[in-house]
């Protein structure tokens, strides 16, 4: 009788010890959820304090200033850079944890939430403690994958939907004007016109719909130039200029519907992914005009396309 209670108080000692050696004295909990998005996209989004929020309210249960999700109440207490500094209180205590955006490579980023508890010196406790920290963790990490499955797509921080694609037309033919306003249709199909005309009398053909890039240079002066996708030889002139993308090279491109507002609003956000990606340029963005704008007089019925050529 003697040896086995010797026996089970050793089991029980071991077993004590073993709550202190596998589980420490601070539990780190941490998730981290890769996501196909620039850094700076996840940085934007998390700095947005009215974007951020609202996407709190779509997936949780906002209470005051408090949101609820599964039983876990969360905080956003401030956000600062690449962080943002989140209280939890899954039952009475209240920790604090960081959701940081971390750079992995070019277009891709991370998301890295954590937070710690100290554990009891009861071993009892600790155990509940660390079981806690298990739930907290798969709360946290539900709530991560939710946030990956939206910065995911650009549209959701920008608006628009942005794809990269390789460079098709690597030569086309350009001309250039200057107007005191910003140009009309006939202003621009004026200009297509005689690119047409001259890439017929170069027995060459137009491989696309024409392009068009305006640049405001003052209060009343906007430069515009007018391009057309070639395939053929053709040669240039004083009047028309040959330009060659870089063959083999990448673009930013988004598809537009509507008029003027629509695209100058989409090429304004098309540029702000630009800025955030930090990639380099080679030439100016464009827009495509696949809808021809002098035939189709409903400007709700536009479709244009914005590329912006990038290294």
């Amino acid at each position: 009788m003697k040896k086995l209670l010797a026996l089970a108080l050793v089991a029980l000692v071991l077993l004590v010890i073993s709550v202190y050696v596998f589980i420490p004295s601070k539990i780190i909990v941490s998730n981290v959820r890769y996501i196909n998005a620039y850094q700076n996209t996840a940085i934007k989004f998390i700095n947005d304090s009215a974007m951020f929020n609202n996407w709190w309210r779509s997936v949780t249960v906002k209470e005051d200033t408090n949101y609820n999700y599964n039983g876990y109440v969360y905080h956003i207490k401030s956000t600062l850079s690449n962080l943002a500094d989140i209280t939890i209180q899954p039952t009475t205590d209240k920790l604090n944890s960081a959701l940081v955006c971390l750079n992995i490579y070019l277009d891709s980023s991370a998301l890295q939430w954590s937070t710690e508890l100290d554990a009891s010196l009861n071993p009892l406790q600790r155990i509940t403690q660390y079981n806690k920290a298990k739930k907290l963790k798969e709360n946290m990490g539900a709530l991560l994958d939710k946030l990956k499955a939206y910065l995911d797509k650009p549209e959701n921080v920008y608006g628009i939907n942005v794809k990269e694609v390789k460079l098709k037309d690597s030569v086309l033919i350009a001309s250039q004007i200057t107007t005191t306003a910003y140009p009309s249709l006939a202003d621009i199909y004026k200009e297509v016109d005689k690119l047409k005309a001259y890439v017929a009398s170069q027995h060459a053909s137009a491989t696309n719909a024409p392009m068009l890039n305006v640049v405001q240079l003052g209060e009343k002066s906007y430069k515009v130039m007018v391009g057309l996708p070639v395939s053929g030889r053709i040669t240039q002139t004083p009047d028309f200029i040959i330009k060659r993308m870089p063959y083999g090279g990448s673009m930013f491109t988004s598809t537009v519907n509507g008029g003027y507002y629509n695209i100058q609003q989409g090429l304004q956000k098309l540029t702000e992914y630009y800025l955030d990606t930090k990639r380099a340029s080679p030439a100016k963005p464009y827009e495509l005009m696949v809808t021809d704008r002098q035939q189709e007089t409903d400007t709700a019925k536009w479709v244009t396309k914005l590329y912006y050529p990038i290294m």
